[in-house]
């Protein structure tokens, strides 16, 4: 049976304390911490870890609230010990909330029947009648995870306004618009006028572009499969270099898409930018852009997935 977070984590202790760094919990970890990368990665290897894995999940326990390690020796997974840290130091959690609570209701603390755990690798979310678009709980833990109260949420392209009823719902400020609005709260608006209403604002941005089929279809086009698959990607770029001036530094902008399911023979012949690889390269070749995450949302039944790609905005040399 393999240790447990918190064995590994006392694991490291001993070992500081060995090289001499001192007693204190803290000042074994700030010591190992300290260490130039190279004699670092020489210590994970000798513990038999990551040195990420090292440095960013298991030291920072030592600067956890009294009520998570407590959790963490109880069997609390480390993961979920770094979601509730982060939800304290948004304001999103208060520590006498979590007091007194079982490892196994702090794993999946605060989140109400039907609620994502945005921890998750992936978020299985519950069929709900609606008419169209993103199911509520996936906007929900897009924006609990990615935003904090009180910051902007911008969607331009928002239907029938599910992303910015969700950010509303948790406390952020929230926008949309839509060339043809479906929702009480979305605007008429055209994306093409989004740098003129918001400049370096958005702590998180919203796309919805249409699928591979429905733009082939709005555009008219009929080049060979591999012209319109380039011609696809140009249209992702052209929709991200537009939007991007909205978004502060620092900010993150999520794509949120379905990719294409079967292929015909052209397209196999004509080019290999098929199911989610147009999104990715899209993303990927934006300059001032950084990929940063991706999450697979999935219906409990199997019948819809939806797939968010998330990248922040770099900070201007």
């Amino acid at each position: 049976m393999g240790r447990s977070a918190w064995e590994t984590y006392l694991r490291v202790l001993e070992k500081g304390r060995a090289m001499g760094l001192g007693e204190e919990e803290r000042a074994v970890a700030q010591g190992l911490l300290a260490l130039p990368k190279e004699a670092f990665s020489i210590l994970a290897r000798e513990l038999g870890l990551k040195p990420k894995y090292l440095r960013h999940d298991l030291l920072p326990v030592a600067f956890f609230p009294e009520a998570l390690r407590e959790a963490l020796k109880g069997g609390l997974p480390l993961r979920h010990a770094h979601r509730l840290h982060r939800l304290l130091r948004r304001g999103e959690a208060r520590l006498e909330d979590l007091q007194g609570l079982p490892p196994e209701a702090l794993a999946t603390w605060p989140l109400e029947d039907g609620e994502l755990d945005p921890a998750r690798p992936v978020w299985l979310y519950p069929e709900d009648p609606r008419p169209e678009g993103l199911a509520p709980s996936v906007a929900r833990a897009l924006v609990r995870l990615h935003t904090r109260p009180g910051e902007l949420v911008v969607d331009p392209m928002a239907g029938y306004g599910t992303v910015v009823e969700a950010a509303l719902a948790l406390g952020r400020r929230a926008w949309g618009g839509d060339i043809a609005p479906k929702g009480p709260r979305v605007e008429r608006a055209d994306i093409r006028h989004l740098p003129r209403r918001f400049r370096e604002e958005a702590a998180l941005l919203v796309l919805h572009p249409p699928t591979f089929a429905i733009w082939v279809r709005e555009e008219g086009h009929r080049e060979p499969p591999e012209e319109r698959h380039g011609g696809y990607i140009g249209y992702l770029q052209g929709l991200l270099e537009l939007s991007l001036p909205a978004l502060r530094p620092g900010g993150r902008l999520a794509l949120v898409v379905r990719p294409r399911r079967r292929l015909s023979p052209g397209d196999w012949a004509g080019g290999r930018d098929f199911f989610l690889s147009p999104f990715e390269r899209a993303l990927a070749e934006i300059p001032g852009l950084r990929p940063l995450a991706y999450h697979l949302a999935v219906s409990r039944g199997g019948g819809e997935d939806w797939h968010l790609f998330v990248a922040e905005r770099q900070e201007e040399a």
